[in-house]
């Protein structure tokens, strides 16, 4: 049976993300399959789905406790219409995974659902069920995910980092450029959460970037500047006969700024969230 993710699959997971698109689907799907006609079995029910999170997250699990009567307090259902709006968003990546593991082995949620939303939010993770029920987690290793970057609306940051950290090795300092602003790019779309801007480019909705942005101003100003320089470095947004100006140096320092960018930009996201 699932216990928790394993230590490989946490380092394979540092720079994976459910988007805020993803965590709404799963917040809907939750919603839908706790729903009941009887208003106490409703409780009940989402009572379950915000324990089993609880429980993963450290949090103190709420027992219902009727009256009398067997009827729980109006107080008490709006207590839960609240919490269970929050069981996906407040948990980082890994946290998320496991509690959707333990729904998925209690029969909470089914897998082949839960599996599309993840799919769709362009997530290296699907869940697995054995012969004996019991579940697991398969990470995507890079090679599955790298023929899928290109035409993914919404690419994996996972996929993106490594690739970014191969050109780096390989000596392609423009792929480097090229990598670390689709990575800011993809970032910039799952921290301002508007459906327009999915398909948009970075430019274009980069004032409302700055506004919902957990990062300093003059951070958010360099990832600008790195944005448009994959526009007009050679061999970083275009072809070109002309050799790239990016030094080995620079291509250094840009990959571990970008991984360090996405680190602080998941942690001001959960911040603000509690």
């Amino acid at each position: 049976m699932f216990f928790s993710l394993t230590k490989k699959q946490e380092e394979e997971l540092e720079y994976e993300v459910i988007t805020s698109n993803g965590r709404a689907k799963l917040t809907r799907l939750v919603r839908k399959v706790a729903k009941s006609d009887n208003r106490n079995i409703h409780l009940i029910k989402m009572n379950r789905y915000i324990n089993i999170a609880n429980t993963v997250l450290g949090r103190p699990t709420f027992v219902l406790e009727p009256d009398d009567m067997g009827e729980y307090m109006v107080e008490e259902f709006a207590w839960h219409f609240g919490e269970l709006e929050l069981i996906f968003k407040l948990p980082n990546t890994n946290k998320l995974l496991e509690i959707l593991a333990d729904m998925i082995e209690q029969d909470l949620l089914e897998l082949s659902i839960v599996n599309k939303i993840l799919k769709e939010d362009g997530s290296s993770v699907q869940f697995m069920i054995n012969s004996e029920d019991d579940v697991s987690i398969h990470v995507e290793d890079f090679e599955e995910l790298e023929s899928e970057i290109d035409k993914e609306e919404h690419p994996n940051i996972r996929a993106l980092i490594d690739r970014m950290e191969r050109s780096l090795s390989s000596g392609d300092y423009a792929g480097v450029l090229h990598s670390s602003a689709s990575i800011f790019e993809t970032l910039a779309k799952d921290i301002v959460k508007i459906e327009s801007v999915q398909n948009s480019t970075l430019g274009s909705f980069f004032e409302r970037y700055k506004k919902d942005s957990g990062l300093p101003e003059p951070i958010l100003n360099y990832i600008l500047e790195i944005y448009k320089r994959r526009n007009s470095e050679p061999l970083a947004g275009h072809g070109s006969t002309n050799l790239p100006s990016i030094t080995k140096e620079e291509a250094i320092v840009l990959a571990e700024m970008t991984k360090t960018f996405v680190r602080m930009e998941r942690e001001f996201a959960k911040i603000s969230i509690n």
